[in-house]
């Protein structure tokens, strides 16, 4: 995935663009659930982020965004698309916060991951978080790696494929983007 932090010029974060590639496997395989004779390739692709977005909502968009360790509300995404990028799936999307936060006075995080702790959403090397903003700003972002205990790890693993996830398990699993200004 690649994140983008959107900062007003008054120094605010209002919103974290997001785009995800896919892997070329869940790739066909969305490809060809969503395309039959009917529904050509290109419009099962167009189609997808709308589906995707709609299904994310209720997840808060497997993003969780806090301040001084409380959470950050996300409005309701309203820009988005699916594209092909090779043979791989790229869903790109605008979450709006619902309040703007100031980066400079609290103690901004964030991280994408499923709940279900069954996708694996990492940042490329290449494409670390990055800020964009129309003001000089002295923030940036640094990636924490997950650090799971053996202990998570096993209750992980001890999970039925189709059980409910626990509260909070993804979480330890995913990558944290903490914001530093100064």
């Amino acid at each position: 995935m690649r994140s983008t932090l959107i900062m007003s010029p008054d120094g605010m974060i209002s919103a974290i663009e997001e785009e995800w590639l896919f892997d070329d496997l869940y790739s066909l395989a969305v490809i060809d659930e969503t395309s039959d004779d009917s529904t050509p390739k290109a419009e099962a692709v167009s189609n997808f982020a709308a589906k995707v977005i709609e299904n994310l909502g209720p997840y808060g968009y497997f993003m969780r965004i806090t301040a001084d360790d409380r959470p950050v509300a996300i409005s309701t995404v309203t820009q988005f698309k699916s594209e092909m990028q090779g043979p791989q799936l790229l869903l790109s999307f605008t979450a709006p916060l619902a309040e703007p936060v100031d980066p400079a006075r609290h103690a901004v995080k964030f991280s994408v991951y499923d709940p279900s702790y069954f996708i694996q959403m990492t940042h490329r090397p290449e494409a670390p978080p990055t800020i964009r903003s129309e003001a000089q700003h002295r923030c940036r972002a640094l990636v924490e790696q997950p650090n799971p205990s053996a202990q998570d790890i096993a209750r992980a693993f001890a999970l039925d494929r189709g059980a409910a996830p626990q509260e909070g398990l993804g979480d330890l699993f995913a990558e944290k983007v903490r914001i530093q200004c100064g």
